[in-house]
């Protein structure tokens, strides 16, 4: 599952910087979990990412970090979360949503 989160990062700041007007502008993407700050996940991935992310693009992109499910839900909302456009991308478990990942 880090894998798939460094991965799906690595594919919206490559999206970002492929597209010339995005380049220039200031970007803030919203990921968002159900696990606690303190937790090793956030704590030492999610919170390390973001910070590449932001000095990588000389401050261009931002993340902002919701845990918790503070924007609401339960975890197996995640997914329709990022699907619907309210987040930019999620840490989640597919085991939080049977039978819509039948493959993994």
């Amino acid at each position: 599952m880090l894998n798939n989160l460094a991965i799906a990062g690595c594919l919206a700041v490559s999206a970002l910087a492929l597209t010339g007007t995005a380049q220039a502008q200031e970007v803030t993407l919203k990921i968002h979990h159900f696990l606690s700050p303190q937790s090793s996940v956030p704590k030492y991935f999610i919170g390390s990412w973001a910070e590449k992310v932001e000095k990588d693009s000389d401050g261009r992109i931002a993340i902002q970090i919701f845990p918790t499910m503070q924007l609401g839900g339960k975890p197996p909302s995640l997914y329709d979360q990022a699907k619907d456009g309210v987040v930019d991308t999620i840490w989640t478990l597919t085991g939080y949503t049977p039978g819509r990942f039948p493959k993994s």
